[in-house]
């Protein structure tokens, strides 16, 4: 699998002829303080598409297939807010992450990725980080009948006692492995496969859906840059 780039969008190459040609007849501190509103601009946009929870299409998000516990509904809203004006270059502005990281942890989010993940990665994160069992598999394992073994106080009877744990015991005593091997198992399912897709949904929000609209947001702007306070 080929490595994600990081993104970021220069608003470059986006205007007509005539455009260009109004914003290089302005003073070279006059175009830069115009791409900046124009990357100000785009931003607020894109910002409202994270709000919306909507693509460039203006479709909802692909909703998460699960969301952990205490985790928010609302997608991107973090990588939103860090999303500025990187550069000014000439008669260009970049807008994007000044993070290489989040730029790039942007990029997936915003194309979508297929990962390709395995039964053995898992046994090797196990001893770092050892995940207990989620409300959602202590729920379905009782939903599934799952018992433990108690030991009978009558000594004379010395057989255990089978009880249906509550969903507490369960997210405090077993794992996150433990429980999705009983859930399996009480299912009935078959092994699953050594290696397997993990495909991340792309949640496009981040850039041009129509070029002709930084043409004539740019249009638009000259006026009033010519207009404002030096």
């Amino acid at each position: 699998m080929a490595r994600k780039q990081a993104i970021s969008l220069t608003v470059e190459g986006m205007l007509d002829v005539q455009t260009q040609l109004a914003m290089l007849s302005l003073p070279p501190k006059l175009q830069a303080r115009l791409m900046n509103r124009v990357g100000l601009r785009l931003r607020s946009q894109w910002r409202q598409r994270v709000r919306k929870q909507s693509d460039l299409n203006d479709s909802p998000f692909q909703p998460r297939k699960f969301r952990k516990q205490g985790q928010k509904k609302r997608m991107l809203t973090g990588l939103a807010k860090r999303m500025g004006v990187k550069r000014l270059v000439g008669n260009a502005a970049e807008v994007g992450w000044g993070n290489a990281k989040t730029a790039m942890i942007a990029s997936v989010h915003n194309a979508g990725m297929t990962l390709r993940g395995g039964a053995d990665q898992l046994s090797r994160q196990k001893g770092k980080n050892t995940l207990m069992a989620t409300r959602f598999q202590a729920k379905r394992l009782r939903v599934l009948g799952y018992k433990r073994a108690v030991q009978n106080p009558d000594k004379k009877r010395r057989k255990p006692r089978f009880m249906r744990p509550g969903v507490a015991w369960i997210e405090a005593n077993l794992s996150y492995d433990q429980a999705g091997l009983l859930i399996r198992l009480l299912k009935g399912d078959d092994p699953g496969p050594a290696k397997w897709d993990i495909k991340l949904p792309g949640r496009e929000f981040f850039g041009i859906a129509n070029q002709q609209e930084v043409n004539e947001l740019v249009t638009y702007l000259i006026p009033q840059i010519l207009n404002s306070p030096r």
